[in-house]
């Protein structure tokens, strides 16, 4: 008899598995004859009598749909103290609760799947990055023993994200660069827009670019404040050179004043190894500023009278060469100095040779007349005394 009564009850929980639940969900009426009900037991008591067998099945189906075993909570005792329709309402139960509780598996399950392919697509990605940068990119990737499959097929993926991406960024900064030396602005295409990499691959290479436009406009600037300025004339910064190109035309505006004074102050000094006396040049008369470090130079030379000095000795000097003093082998107007004085050196020496040269001969003259004569008074007086 107890068999029988199992075979039935598991045969009723099979057509209960397979039958919708939520639709056979119904609270009975006052005229079911729940546990024989008396007639004092009311609709509420009917409900909750309802409602516990119910939360009996759940909680026991939740456990078997978790377990994936069905009836893994029941024993020979499950339902034999229950009516064909207590029994109904605690399958019920026990159905939603398996069902429930299978889900909940499911979705842990897939959520730790997903976790794995996640840690393994973001270890494979950064591996791809790496290897591509290091040009060590591997064509066949080899499993992992000790990770899951999962992991292991999201490194895969992960690494095959990387190696496609750092390709395409490749390809978004030399667009972005070409970009950025044509356009002001920036405007990132769809293609390179939806991954970070590309796209700051993309904004790399634009502002790359754009430095350099703006490095080469500030060097042509710079030049031609530098012009502007070496040439004297008024400060007129273009229109077009606005904040930063603005800073370097007058940076370079001021270079080439301060160059131009000092290249004035050079050439006054110069003039001195020319002129004995200071006179203005004729190209600077109607630019006093010009003229005032043209003399300063002028009068900064104090070399002048010491180089005439050594210039004309050492043309005096018997078989002394021409030779500049390092200190003023490259300034051209004070080799033509030194060699103007060592040349009238040299043509003093030789006047002095000339006159030595002279004196000395007629000395030697005089000498031998006097000897001569002596020689014949000797010679005379010899006579004389033989007669």
């Amino acid at each position: 008899m107890m068999k029988k009564k199992l075979a039935v009850i598991s045969t009723a929980c099979l057509l209960i598995l397979a039958s919708d639940p939520v639709s056979s969900y119904a609270t009975p009426d006052s005229s079911s004859d729940v546990l024989d009900q008396p007639t004092s037991v009311t609709n509420e008591d009917v409900k909750a009598i309802f409602d516990s067998l119910y939360q009996e099945g759940y909680s026991l189906g939740e456990e078997d749909g978790y377990a994936e075993k069905k009836f893994d909570q029941f024993d020979q005792t499950t339902g034999l103290d229950k009516s064909s329709e207590e029994f109904t309402w605690f399958m019920m139960g026990y159905t939603v609760g398996y069902k429930k509780g299978q889900q909940q598996k499911e979705e842990e399950l897939k959520t730790e799947q997903e976790n794995e392919m996640t840690a393994g697509e973001e270890e494979g990605y950064q591996q791809g990055v790496l290897d591509y940068k290091h040009a060590t990119i591997q064509s066949e990737i080899d499993p992992f023993p000790s990770k899951s499959a999962d992991w292991n097929k999201g490194y895969v993926q992960g690494y095959k994200k990387a190696i496609s991406l750092m390709d395409l960024s490749v390809k978004a900064k030399k667009e972005g660069y070409d970009q950025g030396l044509e356009n002001d602005s920036m405007s990132v295409p769809s293609m390179y827009d939806d991954e970070d990499v590309t796209r700051q691959a993309f904004t790399e290479g634009f502002e790359t670019a754009q430095a350099e436009v703006l490095n080469q406009q500030k060097k042509q600037f710079e030049k031609q404040g530098y012009v502007q300025g070496y040439h004297d004339l008024p400060l007129e910064v273009p229109a077009e050179a606005e904040g930063e190109l603005q800073t370097v035309f007058e940076q370079g505006y001021e270079k080439g004043q301060k160059q131009k004074q000092k290249d004035v102050k050079a050439d006054g000094y110069d003039s001195a190894f020319t002129y004995q006396t200071y006179r203005a040049p004729k190209s600077l008369q109607d630019k006093p500023e010009l003229v005032k470090w043209y003399k300063a130079g002028f009068y900064s030379n104090k070399d002048v009278k010491s180089l005439q000095q050594k210039a004309y000795k050492d043309g005096w000097k018997l078989g002394k060469e021409m030779s500049v003093p390092k200190k003023y082998k490259q300034n051209k107007a004070a080799v033509a100095m030194y060699k103007k004085y060592f040349e009238q050196g040299q043509k003093k020496q030789d006047k002095t040779v000339c006159h030595i040269l002279l004196g000395s001969g007629i000395v030697l003259t005089l000498v031998a007349l006097i000897t001569l004569w002596k020689l014949r008074r000797r010679k005379n007086e010899e006579t004389t005394l033989d007669s």
